[in-house]
Formats: structure tokens, sequence, C-alpha cells
């Protein structure tokens, strides 16, 4: 029994789909989220309708198929039909056969094909090949879809970056500020339509969520290789669509299939072929960085007819240098004779040492070579970012009435940059896994059933590569160039650790001639471990107008003992958040006329209020010294 308080701050969305009259020749809506449906009637060349006709629906690629009847209206539907081209014959006594070929079940699409019989002497067989798939009539849903082929056939750098795809379609906005799709940073996706903002959207992988609960984002990337079908919904969803007040974002990957099929790619990514920006630095040797994206796919039979077989492998190495610009001190500045000359008062033996210990971040070798400015310092940081990631999928069809699909998703990131001034970087190490299973029932010619269960894992470790207990230090003077981020961001480190669970049913039927009802329920357990800090190693700000007096730059400020700004956090800054979610809907399609449908449909969804369980304790960094500004000493 949920308490009055957990429901008050419970996010609980409780709507009913106004009713909608469509005029449309065709029968109801269905939408499916990892399958398509066909449905349309059967009648005689004088239009009267043909009940008991039987219609066998076969899977070209994969020899599945799915015997049913039309109803007394003359109607067939076939829901959780797998995405593919397929035949359908149509027969009934009397009348000639009539086969339709290739016709392209896609996803979350509803395949209308009606067919007309002809008596018997008439003619004896009509094939019809190739159909197009005609404009969607069977509901209101603004989408964009791209295909296999459609998807390869775009110019992408970054082929686990599917994301990329949703700039294709209508309504797709540019974020204003960049950063999107970065685990560690709070900045939402790029998914952005129709002024939605970036953390509308909901994301899933053959049906199985692959949302960050963190992040607002995608929980895991998709090769590009691997995709059969890549969707976004932007407005008007039916009610099996929840959640996201954005757009969302579907996903359906390849499979086996009794022909074995694959593909292979390379691509090269070289500074050899970039220009050199030497403007301001002519001569400057040209930083040398290479990046590799190279992998395959394979589908495959491993039962003919019955079960089948879909691999892939994807690997990044990209590695090299970048140009480096940072503002730094001058050689005569490391000279201690030359420290607490505008401020002596403030000359310590602890000031001394702290100063030092900046100082010694600070390479020797980093000596100004910029023409800009007397401090800018030019060169090369190095650095590693190698992915993987790795996929298999099998597709299990051991009766007639019953498929089953399994799939599993490995990726890791790893985000290496080399210190040049020590402790600006962040190393990253990211680990993502997604597993899914589908498992669809058929209970009859009428009624289907389908059970999903997916289970997501996330690993997001972020640390600063020359330790946490790294102060961050920030020196600022008007006419600087590039200042020195020595601590990197006062988030770090992040570690974060998100294991999902979803358990999702849908259950459709065909009753009373004229409906066609679906329910389905959407059973989220989550559990998200987060480490985030903030400012735990202490934020110092030295700028040049520093207590009053203007001491030319935030260098001179530090080297006289004047700090502009100090922080501190304290923690908890580790929690344990366990989120419970349950999602209910139910649609009714009432066919009231041949050419009049009514579409109605409701949905709820609960969230509980996350469940946090902290752990009260945590290490305190401690440095020895202090600085002194207006008067007061700041401990570190």
């Amino acid at each position: 029994m949920v308490s009055k308080n957990a429901r008050a701050h419970a996010v609980a969305i409780l709507f009913f789909a106004c009713a909608t009259l469509t005029l449309l020749c065709s029968a109801p809506v269905i939408a499916q989220t990892v399958t398509g449906t066909l449905q349309g009637t059967v009648s005689d060349m004088n239009g009267a309708v043909i009940p008991n006709a039987e219609i066998i629906i076969h899977n070209v690629d994969t020899g599945q198929e799915r015997t049913l009847t039309t109803n007394s209206n003359g109607f067939y539907v076939a829901s959780f039909l797998p995405l593919g081209r397929y035949n359908m014959t149509v027969s009934q006594k009397g009348f000639a056969k009539v086969v339709k070929e290739s016709i392209e079940i896609t996803l979350n699409e509803t395949r209308v094909v009606d067919v007309t019989l002809n008596p018997t002497g008439v003619t004896e067989a009509v094939i019809v090949t190739s159909e197009a798939a005609p404009i969607n009539t069977t509901n209101a849903e603004i989408k964009g879809t791209l295909n296999t082929q459609e998807i390869q056939d775009r110019p992408v750098a970054n082929q686990t970056n599917f994301l990329e795809l949703a700039t294709t379609f209508t309504g797709f906005q540019e974020n204003p500020t960049s950063g999107q799709n970065n685990p560690t940073t709070s900045s939402g996706s790029s998914i952005n339509f129709n002024g939605t903002g970036t953390r509308g959207a909901t994301f899933q992988i053959n049906g199985v969520n692959n949302d960050d609960s963190s992040e607002n984002q995608n929980r895991q990337g998709v090769s590009l290789a691997t995709i059969k079908e890549f969707q976004v919904i932007t407005n008007n969803y039916t009610a099996e669509f929840g959640r996201g007040y954005g757009s969302v974002v579907l996903v359906q990957t390849l499979s086996g299939a009794n022909r074995v099929r694959g593909s292979v790619y390379w691509f090269h990514n070289d500074s050899a072929l970039n220009a050199t920006s030497n403007i301001f630095n002519p001569g400057l040797r040209k930083p040398v960085n290479r990046r590799n994206q190279f992998g395959f796919t394979t589908g495959f039979p491993l039962i003919k007819n019955r079960l089948f077989g879909f691999v892939s492998f994807d690997r990044t190495e990209n590695s090299g240098s970048n140009v480096y610009t940072r503002d730094v001190f001058l050689p005569s500045e490391r000279d201690p004779a030359n420290w607490f000359k505008q401020t002596p008062s403030n000359d310590t033996p602890a000031n001394r040492a702290f100063i030092q210990s900046v100082l010694d971040r600070f390479p020797s070798n980093l000596i100004p070579n910029d023409p800009r400015t007397a401090r800018t310092f030019v060169g090369e940081q190095h650095f590693s970012f190698p992915d993987r990631d790795y996929s298999g999928r099998f597709d299990w069809n051991p009766r007639s009435s019953d498929s089953l699909t399994g799939r599993w998703q490995y990726t890791r990131q790893i985000r290496r940059p080399f210190d040049v001034i020590i402790g600006e970087q962040v190393f990253q190490n990211n680990k993502q896994q997604n597993i899914g299973l589908t498992w669809t029932h058929i209970f009859s010619a009428k009624t289907v059933g389908e059970f999903r269960y997916g289970l997501g894992l996330r690993t997001t470790l972020a640390d600063v590569l020359a330790g946490n207990n790294t102060p961050v230090i920030r020196f600022t003077f008007s006419g600087g160039i590039s200042g020195s981020i020595i601590g990197n961001a006062g988030g770090f480190p992040i570690h974060r650790f998100q294991t999902d669970h979803q358990f999702v049913y849908n259950f459709s039927t065909l009753f009373l001639e004229t409906h066609f009802f679906k329910a389905g329920t959407d059973i989220r357990r989550q559990a998200l471990d987060d480490l985030a800090d903030n400012f735990s190693r202490s934020f110092w700000s030295f700028s040049n107008n520093c207590n009053g007096k203007n001491y030319g730059t935030g260098f001179d400020a530090m080297l006289n003992g004047c700090i502009s700004t100090f922080q501190r956090g304290y923690g908890p800054f580790f929690t344990e958040n366990r989120i419970n979610e349950s999602n209910f809907y139910a649609e009714d399609n009432w066919r009231v006329r041949p050419n009049v449908t009514l579409n109605l449909g409701v949905r709820y969804e609960y969230v509980a209020a996350p469940d946090p369980r902290r752990i009260w304790h945590f290490s305190r960094t401690s440095f020895p010294i202090g600085l002194f500004t207006n008067g007061r000493r700041y401990p570190l």
C-alpha cells in the first residue's frame, strides 16, 4: 500500500486520449515497440466482404509462418510480426488464390493490405509483387524512420553515434550549448524536437529501456551497422508510449536469417590530411593523431527456419596529440626571491609551501613561446581514446505459435588524456551492457501476447588523473589566452553504477468483430549508486583584482598570497537511490463503420519517490597550509 506522502511525491500521470474520428478505409490502430502489424480486408470483385478466408503469412528471410482467418466482416489482423519481408497467400473456396509478395513490415507500423478475390474460372491465381507502402492512415503519430540502407547511405563520421541519425527528421533542433550525450555531465541529450529541450526524450533498443537514470540521455550507444530500423516519434503517441514529454527514440537491430549475410567496414581519419593553422605560430609542427574505426557484422542460420544468430564487433583506436595552449608562470616567477613583493605581510612558511606545490605542477619546460602574450605556451597534449562495442543476438522459433529473441550488447569507452600541467585532466572508464529477452506467444488467430525482460547496466568512472585529492585552482586576468584548469571540475570524481530491471507484457485480441483491444504493463526497478563530488577538494580562484589591489594577473596574486575566492564542499557525496516505476495502458480501437475508426486509449504512470540510502562518512583531504585574504585564514 502506497502512503499518502509517497503519492504526493510520485510523478504519476493519468491521461485519457480523446476519441478521434478518422475517416479511413482501413481498420484499427495497433502500436508496437519492436514489431509491426499487417492487417486488411478481404472482399470479392463487387466489394462484398469474404469471411473465413484463410491467410498464410510467410517470412521470406526466416521461413516463419502464421495462419489466420478473416472474421465475419472480412477483416484480418496479424500483430507482433517481426520486421522483414513477407509473402501473403489468401484463399477461399470458390475463389482463385491471391499471393501478395514482398510486403515490408516495418518498426511500429501497421501495414494495411486489402485483398480482392476473383471467382474461380475468372482467373486461377493472382500474384502481386513489391507493393509500395502506402501513406500512414491508421494513426496520427508524427514520426520519422530510417531503414538499414538509408542508414548506411548517410555519411556519419562515428559509426557508434546513432543519435546523429535524428538530425534527418523534421522538427530537430540544434542545442544552444554543447556537451550533450556526455555521461559525466548533466547536459541531457542531443535529441531535441519541437522545443521539448534536452531532457524530454526516452530511448529503447529492441523494446528494452535505454534511459540514463541520472543524466536524462541514452544509457548506451548502438553501432550503425547493427541497426535494422531507427525511428523517432515526436508527437501524438498512442497510449503504449509515455514516460517522456519529448521524443520517443526506437532502435530495432538486425537479426540472422536463412542466408549468411554481413558487412565489414573501416573508417580512417588522419591528421596528415588536415591543414596546419599557423596564423599565430608560423612553422608550428602539426600534431599527429589518427582515428581508426573498424568492425564487422554477420547474421547466419543455426537451424534452418528455426534458429538464427547475429554477432557484431566494433573497435575504435583514437590516439595521438592535439594543440595545447595555456597561460603559464614566467621563469623568473619560479624564483622564491620574487614572491610577496607587493604583499610582504602574507609571507609565511605555509604560504610559500602552497605556492611551491602549485609551481611544481608546471613542468620547467613550459616556457612561454606564443607571440600573443608574454605568458602563453603552445605545445602538444597526448591522448588515447579507445572504444569497444560487441553484440550478439539469437532468434528462435521452436513452433509456429512461439518465437523467442535474445540480445546482449557490451560497450566500453576509455578516455585518457595525458597531463601537461599536472592535475588538469580526468581519466574516464565507462562501461555499459544491455540484455533483452522477448517471448511472443500466439494464443489463437485473434489473440497474441508478448513478454519482455530487459537488464541495463552502466558504470561511469571519472577520476582526476593526478589523484582525487588535487585542488581546483584557477588563474584569471584581462588579456589571458587560455588559463590552466588544475583540478578540472569540482564535480569530480564521479563513480556511478546503474542497474535497471524491466518487465513488460503486452496483450492484444480481436473481439466482437469490430474491436481490437490491447493492454500492457511496463514495470521498472532501478538502482543508482552515485558518488558525485562537489568541491570537497577546495576551489581556489586567483584574479588580478584581489582585496582591493590590482596585481596585474592572477599568477601575481597567488605569488603574493592573495585569494579572490575560496570554496569547499562537505559531504555526503555518495547516495544509493532506489526507484520503482509502474506503467499501465489500454487501447480499444473500435471499427464503428468500414470507413470510421474510433481510437480510445488510457495510460497511467506511477513513479515512486526515490528511496535514498546515504553513506554519511567520507574521507576529507587536508592540506597543512592556508592563505590570507581580508584578514581571514582559509584552511585547505
